[in-house]
């Protein structure tokens, strides 16, 4: 059995936090914007941005657009959440999506969570 991921959006964070009663493994599509040492930026379209905490060999691009599973965790500092990678998929360039899809189907299978998660 695999383990469940749900696909979110940024504002989802908190709800996958290792402190809720929910699974904190996720999935989030974005472009990566920035990448400094073990932190990068995944921008979600118009939805906002995530900040990974990479794993020493990540292999991320400015630029790319990525399927990003991890696990929601604390940033340092009490800055919020973010998701520390587990691992990721390149997608290809952003402007080939439609990233409003990609919302719909999120937003749908939090609506109906018995059937995709429960």
């Amino acid at each position: 059995m695999s383990i469940q991921s749900p696909r979110i959006l940024p504002s989802h964070l908190h709800a996958f936090h290792p402190s809720s009663t929910s699974s904190n493994t996720v999935r989030v599509l974005g472009t990566i914007t920035a990448l400094h040492g073990n932190t990068g930026t995944l921008t979600c379209g118009n939805n906002g941005d995530v900040t990974l905490i990479l794993k020493l060999d990540a292999r991320l691009q400015v630029g790319k657009l990525v399927e990003v599973v991890g696990k929601v965790a604390d940033l340092e500092g009490g800055q919020g959440y973010g998701i520390r990678v587990l691992g990721s998929t390149e997608w290809g360039d952003p402007a080939d999506c439609d990233y409003k899809i990609y919302e719909n189907v999120v937003n749908a299978t939090h609506k109906v969570k018995t059937i995709f998660y429960e």
